[in-house]
């Protein structure tokens, strides 16, 4: 049993299995908790049984949404998800949404990057680390936070639960805008309407039975998207492609080297 703090949040997790503190050490806190979370062994045992086409006997492979360099068993992972997933449900009542995206922060403002899995979120992130690494910091490469600030505005805050590379880091940064991403011969790049974003939007957030839930799921991702500028990038994996998201995101260029 352990404290971390998440998106300004202490939380107590009381875990089974070793690999969860392991993946949590970043974020250890000890503050009095604000909630408990745990997994009670039929939910592990339902979510080692989504996750074993993902895995090799019984240990986590390359390919799964974990840091590869951290040696688990499935066991260990599956309990990770259902806690990760408990502690998003707690926090949306908290006006705090998990989107899977990547994020990065460029001159103290962060920015996502969110697409289906295997488009190229995190190639593109790649990219905009080799053009603009001296001032770039990633916050998360897969799940961070957004939490709604009492101005109308969002902070994106790092988590553990940030995707097989492992990029993550514990920060916050006010949220400048999102880029979604599509895969295309041709690099173009236009602004959507909040109708549009909408349904890109939708792919990426965690949807919840619970009816009261679902709601402000959809109350949160909507003033999200009515906050800040959201983009729809048509990509290859050029340098050219990170060029356009970073003008249309930032309102700067950066010449070629």
């Amino acid at each position: 049993m352990f404290t971390v703090r998440l998106a300004d949040f202490p939380i107590e997790i009381d875990n089974k299995y070793d690999f969860v503190k392991e993946l949590c050490v970043d974020y250890l806190d000890d503050a009095p908790p604000l909630f408990k979370v745990y997994a009670s062994e039929e939910e592990i045992a339902k979510e080692m049984r989504t996750l074993s086409g993902t895995c090799d006997g019984g240990k986590v492979s390359k390919g799964s949404a974990v840091p590869f360099t951290v040696e688990t068993s499935l066991e260990g992972y599956a309990e990770s998800i259902c806690l990760y997933r408990e502690i998003c449900r707690i926090l949306l009542q908290k006006d705090v949404l998990l989107f899977h995206s990547a994020a990065v922060m460029y001159r103290e403002r962060a920015y996502l990057f969110a697409a289906p899995s295997g488009t190229g979120k995190t190639t593109h992130l790649k990219l905009w680390m080799e053009l603009y690494g001296r001032d770039l910091k990633i916050i998360n490469g897969d799940k961070p936070l957004l939490r709604l600030e009492k101005n109308g505005g969002f902070r994106v805050y790092g988590t553990p639960w940030s995707g097989k590379e492992g990029w993550q880091s514990k920060c916050s940064s006010l949220l400048g805008g999102i880029c979604f991403l599509k895969r295309g011969e041709n690099n173009r790049i236009i602004r959507l309407p909040t109708e549009e974003a909408a349904k890109e939007a939708l792919g990426q957030v965690l949807i919840l039975k619970d009816p009261a839930l679902l709601l402000k799921t959809l109350q949160l991702t909507d003033k999200l998207l009515r906050a800040v500028p959201i983009f729809l990038l048509h990509c290859n994996i050029s340098q050219e492609a990170a060029r356009l998201s970073f003008a249309a995101l930032t309102g700067e260029e950066l010449s070629a080297p």
